[in-house]
């Protein structure tokens, strides 16, 4: 009844008093059960989460597979064995995953923050935003950026090239770093920060660590990146501890996306052998994979299944999953510095150290070797240092790396493979020329079915520019 009555009661006061009166009827029209603004702290959790899950789906997993670390054993991962990997492959991750996902909500944070005057909220915005975009690009090539979020007013969104979207990770952590720097007390911080409970310098060394991670990205464009990534790792983490770990709930909802897929779609994906070969004998084997089954002298490896009746240490439902970890961080900089120095093996010894840390090994318990000796675990990781880093050479640093990096990397071990060319891997004997002319391990992901559909024009443009953007066309990056 009240919604009867007020309409002409709004006439008339605009027609009496049109000069005073300037509210929208929208305004009285408001239901308070049904709120149009959510707030900050119920905002954050959200872009948390997501950029969090994202490192366990669609494209990581298949970033894996291209990598040799992971094999598709059954549906669709069996041709993601093969590379074929077409326009709808990555649509569910582009549309829901990243543009209306993360990304929108990173938009939406930012410009909320101005408004709210917390401006906490919008440099941690500007963090998850800059990863999100770098790691699409590292993918994709170019990608939508500068007109993505314009709603209505702009429905086909122009391609940024991939180095000008490098150019606005690096403008995005600029400006968050700056931001939190000059904050005065607390930011403005109302809760929903899942990671650091809202400590700004924590924040502040994530961004420089991300910062290192696409100077890397950028290194074969530009040699002077290897220094500028040395310089942030050095305003970053110095361990494990000081990580963004987000922790997933022990729960079919709220479990971790590489856990949840092992439930959800048991026995499609498992260990690829050769990488099963290279991790014999090392400790860290153990965490990572499992005999699944053998039959006839085949070994199937399972990176889920563990007979103990556990998980893997990367495939548990209530993992704690760095959005950039201290590991990472301690190979970069012995790449950087073997790269501009020729090696670094003391660094590679940090950083294969910083891998076992993260793995939570207890270095003083006894472990039975393979000649049956009983030596603690420090010192089976010792020699394990001591048989690997001994050259400290840029390909012993990034094989490495692709060891540490499994289960919580894939798409860091897909970068340096298509940035370095280590580890030395053999394409798919089964490849097709369809989608990958050269047969070679793909250089990209194609892009997705529903821009083919709805923003044709911009798309052929960006495809035009990366000489048909196939598989086995590089990204501008790693050319």
């Amino acid at each position: 009844m009240k919604k009867i009555f007020l309409l002409p009661l709004v006439f008339l006061g605009l027609m009496l008093f049109s000069t005073s009166c300037e509210e929208s009827l929208a305004e009285y029209n408001i239901d308070p059960t049904n709120p149009t603004e959510v707030t900050l702290n119920l905002l954050m959790p959200e872009i948390l989460s997501s950029s969090a899950y994202n490192e366990g789906t669609n494209p990581n997993r298949i970033a894996g597979i291209i990598m040799q670390q992971l094999v598709g054993l059954d549906a669709q991962q069996l041709a993601y064995n093969d590379y074929v990997l077409t326009s709808d492959v990555m649509d569910n991750f582009w549309r829901t995953g990243l543009y209306a996902g993360v990304l929108k909500s990173c938009d939406v944070i930012i410009k909320q923050a101005v408004v709210d005057e917390r401006p906490f909220y919008g440099a941690v915005a500007k963090i998850v935003m800059a990863n999100e975009l770098g790691k699409a690009a590292s993918m994709f090539g170019d990608i939508p950026y500068s007109e993505a979020f314009q709603g209505a007013e702009n429905l086909n969104p122009a391609y940024d090239t991939q180095e000008a979207i490098y150019t606005s990770v690096q403008t995005l952590l600029d400006e968050a770093i700056s931001e939190l720097n000059g904050l005065e007390g607390d930011g403005g911080f109302i809760g929903g920060d899942l990671v650091f409970g809202g400590d700004i310098a924590s924040w502040e060394k994530t961004a420089h660590a991300y910062k290192a991670r696409y100077y890397m990205h950028t290194s074969k464009r530009n040699s002077g990146d290897f220094a500028n990534a040395i310089a942030q790792v050095d305003m970053s983490f110095t361990s494990n501890a000081e990580a963004p770990f987000f922790t997933f709930d022990d729960t079919q909802i709220g479990n971790w996306s590489l856990a949840k897929f092992g439930v959800d779609r048991p026995s499609t994906l498992g260990i690829d052998n050769r990488f099963a070969d290279m991790m014999a004998g090392d400790l860290r084997a153990d965490l990572y994979f499992n005999i699944a089954s053998e039959e006839d002298g085949i070994i199937t490896y399972s990176f889920f299944d563990d007979p103990s009746g556990g998980n893997m240490f990367w495939a548990q439902n209530a993992a704690s999953i760095p959005m950039i970890s201290y590991v990472e961080l301690m190979f970069i900089k012995a790449e950087a510095n073997a790269q501009l120095n020729g090696a670094a093996p003391g660094m590679l010894a940090d950083a294969i150290n910083a891998s076992y840390d993260l793995l939570q090994f207890d270095r003083s318990a006894e472990f039975i070797t393979p000649a049956m000796d009983t030596i603690t675990i420090g010192e089976e990781i010792d020699n394990y240092i001591a048989a690997n880093a001994g050259t400290g050479n840029v390909q012993e640093i990034v094989e490495e790396a692709y060891k540490a990096y499994y289960g919580f990397n894939f798409h860091e071990t897909w970068s340096n493979f298509r940035r370095t060319g280590f580890p030395e891997l053999t394409p798919s004997a089964g490849a097709s020329e369809g989608l990958n002319p050269s047969l070679v391990i793909p250089r990209r992901f194609l892009y997705v079915a529903s821009e083919v559909q709805t923003n044709a024009t911009n798309l052929e443009a960006a495809q035009s520019r990366q000489q048909g953007a196939l598989l086995d066309v590089p990204v501008w990056a790693f050319e």
